[in-house]
């Protein structure tokens, strides 16, 4: 399928929604056309036929032909469109998710590639159920609006300017639980309970007195329950210009009534969660670090106290202690960056850099690490031109936790570095002759706290957040990274760093 720009989109005044030529298939609805067909986000990603937004198979078939003679053949024959004139407006009755019918006011665009050849088309549309309703009073064929009114789902009513009811819907006597007969010639004051009725009455005399249309939402009572409406009121008018009744359409919002109240619950809820993790996160900050500090601190003076007095046993006490802080502040330091990511408040400061010069202060502050596990670490630029586009201390940080990572999952062999350009591409590759990766933990080892040994077996230390992070800052550089490993082979990490200043600053 494909995939337009929609910038601004759910900020029109009216419903629009998008289709891929090749498929039929709807692909996108604005805010408005959401509502207007009650269909979701879910009913899009399922694939939903072009077809089934027009009530009659007749009715598609006509926007097909309507189509055709505005130039569908430059997308059948993959040829570029040229015509520009604006597309004449067209109605059609259109199909809600539930089967009821509107009529809809439609003009549609064709959406182009960079060789101008159609690909998809947006289709604007707005409903004239309201506007028809009306045209039909002044018909003489009083079945065709009938047939409109009936089939209508939402609540259609025609009073006068007294509040007499004139006329009503099938889905009015279906909510109220009353017969036509006994709703038509009652006034709104004998039909709802006092509070109810006032509120109808303030609406309708203001709508009366201003003469225009006017939208407002209010519980109504039903037959067994009370429900949200949304009350659409249209005065109508004689040929003098004057107001002499009101034709209002009400519709059940009573599941997007209770849909707000629980998104706003949830956001809340989300805000206060939000606030409580923001304050144990800054707390546990300065729980840990301030008696870290302190026994680190103290740790060395007393080790340095003792000088010559310290013994061989005693002196790995102290290199524990060191090992073991060291080991606390990391996993701290890797809790608060997520964090931070997770909330978008990391800020990055991409230019252009000598990638081989911090690769080689990595390489070097390393080498003792590996050197102590008996492993060499061989680091080789095959390129001079080892300029790219990257944030210092993020990439620093990638590339500490990858060749950490290749040192500390590597018992005998070696740890290559290697740095060239390939096809004007700065690539890094980083391998190992290690324990390897398992195909399966290769699908999820990105994800936050994801360890491929876990529980209190398993043999490494960490708490899974260190390739996350990696994952995360290679994606807000814009680089690229492949893994290639199977277990007990080694592994081979490679990322390509962008060509231009293609960085993203958030």
């Amino acid at each position: 399928m494909v995939n337009f720009s929609r910038d601004g989109f759910d900020f029109l005044p009216g419903a629009l929604i998008e289709i891929d030529l090749s498929s039929r298939l709807v692909i996108y609805m604005n805010r408005i056309a959401f509502s207007l067909f009650e269909h979701t986000q879910t009913d899009i990603e399922s694939g939903l036929p072009l077809r089934n937004i027009f009530f009659t198979e007749s009715e598609y078939e006509r926007s097909i032909k309507v189509a055709e003679s505005f130039g569908l053949e430059n997308y059948q024959n993959r040829t570029a469109y040229t015509r520009y004139e604006k597309q004449d407006l067209y109605d059609f009755m259109m199909r809600r998710k539930d089967g009821s019918q509107f009529y809809a006011e439609c003009q549609g665009s064709f959406v182009l590639d960079d060789n101008l050849v159609p690909i998809g088309a947006r289709i604007y549309i707005r409903d004239l159920s309201e506007q028809r309703i009306l045209e039909a009073k002044h018909l003489e064929n009083e079945e065709k609006y009938r047939t409109l009114v009936e089939n209508s789902s939402d609540i259609i009513f025609l009073i006068d300017n007294l509040g007499t009811v004139i006329s009503v819907n099938q889905a009015t006597t279906k909510y109220l639980g009353r017969k036509t007969a006994e709703i038509e010639g009652l006034n709104i004051k004998d039909l709802f309970p006092t509070l109810t009725a006032e509120t109808f009455m303030g609406y309708l005399n203001k709508s009366l007195l201003s003469g225009k249309r006017m939208t407002y939402e209010t519980p109504m009572p039903t037959s067994n329950k009370s429900i949200w409406v949304s009350t659409t009121i249209n005065p109508v008018r004689d040929r003098a210009g004057n107001v002499t009744a009101l034709l209002g359409v009400s519709r059940d919002i009573t599941e997007l009534k209770r849909s707000e109240e629980q998104l706003e619950k949830a956001l809340i809820e989300a805000r206060n969660a939000n606030k409580v993790k923001d304050q144990f996160i800054a707390n546990i900050s300065h729980e840990i670090r301030t008696p870290l500090t302190t026994i680190t601190g103290f740790a060395g003076r007393l080790k340095q106290s003792l000088g010559n007095n310290l013994k061989p046993a005693e002196e790995d006490f102290f290199k524990f202690i060191n090992n073991s802080s060291t080991r606390l502040l990391k996993t701290l330091d890797a809790i608060i960056n997520i964090s931070e990511l997770e909330a978008g408040t990391l800020q990055l400061a991409p230019r252009l850099n000598h990638l081989g010069q911090l690769v080689g202060l990595v390489c070097e502050k390393l080498q003792v690490e590996a050197s102590g596990k008996g492993l060499g670490l061989i680091y080789s630029s095959v390129t001079e031109d080892d300029e790219a586009w990257y944030d210092q201390q993020s990439i620093y940080q990638v590339l500490n936790n990858l060749i950490q990572n290749a040192i500390k999952y590597t018992d005998a062999g070696r740890v290559t570095v290697k740095l060239d350009r390939v096809k004007n591409q700065l690539t890094l590759t980083i391998s190992d002759t290690g324990i390897g990766i398992s195909e399966e933990y290769r699908q999820r080892m990105f994800q936050v706290f994801s360890q491929e040994s876990e529980g209190l077996a398993k043999e490494y230390q960490g708490i899974g957040l260190g390739l996350a992070l990696t994952k995360r800052y290679l994606d807000m550089n814009n680089v690229n990274i492949k893994v290639e490993s199977k277990k007990g082979q080694g592994s081979v990490f490679t990322l390509d760093f962008p060509e231009s200043s293609g960085a993203v600053i958030i």
